[in-house]
């Protein structure tokens, strides 16, 4: 199972408490908790039994304080995401609840594919969700670590769902994070966006399909899915195209990326619509190209990772019996570690291109700070750190 983006961003966010806090801090947070609980309607009896005997998860603590070593490229995170069998099964459970999904895709807008996608993604159609006790995993990031307020209020949100009797706090199972059920929703997502689909009185996204389907698609719209538009696709770009325009932050109508040259991979032209859209080369300029449409962005709600919303989107379109992706990622495209990209990040600062921390986190500001170097170096601004441009900005910088 792929350890989902968001979790290591809560990783690499997150950093544990002064070990003097310990038991009778976490016992002093979950009497905070407790008063914001009740002022959102939480029975105190349903806190009380739910807190008897909570003491803080050390597993969660340790998975918490670990640094991702690696950043994850393209063609690797792909290869993991999806597979053959995956695409398989996709295409079976897509079969199997095709009654239901046609039935979401009418009230919600989200075809099917998409729903079971994000299933396979998530747990892998819920063959693993997580086996932590999911409040005392909130309860544990809220009180021993520095996320205090973003976890305190998921741990507020654990107590509202078991104060609805949708679960016992034994049933109420997630990952590490606290994150729960077939789509792997937190508590938060839950209480705002879950749905009681088969009408038995309870929501259950972790044994009931039609509720955790609903769950997502409801979550989608929620979050700006909007129907009856793509999310992504592949493209070929013209010759002398410039890639300092491939970037998220670099929107144009479809129709105008289409009067510069860039056709669909699979054959034919782009949309001709003046929709807002950008170009992403998720690989750099050897690999392939994607054209994002704005129900990419809903996807980016979902989990703010391009490469999970990349890979919720591709296992889609195969799964609905798409092409496979044209343009292969360079072979040499190695993950970088941590601390080869605070060393970039180091060297970019020295040279005036990079003004935030050096985080170890290739995001869009490091993208944009790489960029500039391969300008000012001749290489292809892509802003996607090859060997050769790291070698180059090393010897540039010493």
């Amino acid at each position: 199972m792929i350890v989902p983006p968001r979790i290591l961003l809560l990783a690499a966010t997150t950093a544990l408490a002064s070990p003097a806090v310990a038991q009778n801090g976490f016992q002093d947070c979950l009497q905070n908790i407790r008063t914001e609980a009740l002022g959102q309607g939480v029975p105190a009896s349903t806190i009380d039994t739910a807190f008897r005997g909570l003491t803080p998860d050390p597993k969660v603590i340790d998975l918490d304080s670990r640094q991702p070593e690696f950043t994850l490229t393209y063609g690797k995170y792909i290869a993991n995401a999806i597979t053959p069998d995956r695409i398989a099964r996709g295409q079976q459970k897509l079969a199997q609840y095709r009654a239901l999904l046609d039935s979401l895709q009418r009230e919600y807008g989200v075809p099917g594919q998409y729903l079971v996608a994000f299933w396979g993604v998530e747990t892998n159609y819920g063959t693993y969700m997580g086996d932590f006790s999911a409040l005392r995993s909130v309860a544990t990031l809220a009180c021993m670590t520095r996320r205090t307020e973003f976890f305190s209020n998921e741990t507020v949100q654990a107590l509202r769902i078991l104060a609805a009797n949708h679960m016992t706090t034994q049933q109420m199972k997630g990952s590490w994070a606290g994150a729960m059920g077939n789509m792997q929703f937190m508590p938060s997502t839950f209480t705002k966006y879950a749905v009681d689909r088969d009408g038995n009185g309870r929501i259950d996204i972790w044994n009931s399909m039609p509720d955790a389907f609903a769950s997502a698609a409801n979550f989608l719209r929620g979050i700006g899915f909007r129907p009856g538009l793509p999310a992504a696709e592949e493209v070929f770009l013209p010759q002398n195209f410039p890639l300092d325009q491939a970037d998220t932050t670099v929107e144009k109508p479809v129709r105008a990326w289409a009067a510069m040259g860039v056709k669909r991979a699979a054959g034919g032209p782009l949309p001709a619509t003046d929709e807002p859209s950008a170009i992403i080369l998720p690989a750099g300029w050897r690999g392939p190209a994607f054209i994002l449409y704005p129900n990419f962005k809903a996807v980016m709600n979902w989990n703010r990772s391009t490469l999970y919303a990349l890979s919720v989107v591709i296992l889609a379109q195969q799964i609905a019996g798409g092409p496979a992706i044209a343009q292969a990622a360079p072979a040499d495209d190695e993950p970088l570690s941590h601390a080869t990209v605070v060393d970039i990040q180091t060297r970019l600062a020295r040279l005036g291109f990079y003004t935030d921390e050096a985080d170890g986190l290739l995001g869009p500001k490091t993208r944009s700070a790489v960029r500039l170097f391969q300008k000012q170096a001749g290489l292809p601004a892509d802003g996607h750190p090859t060997p050769e441009m790291v070698a180059r900005l090393q010897r540039a910088v010493r």
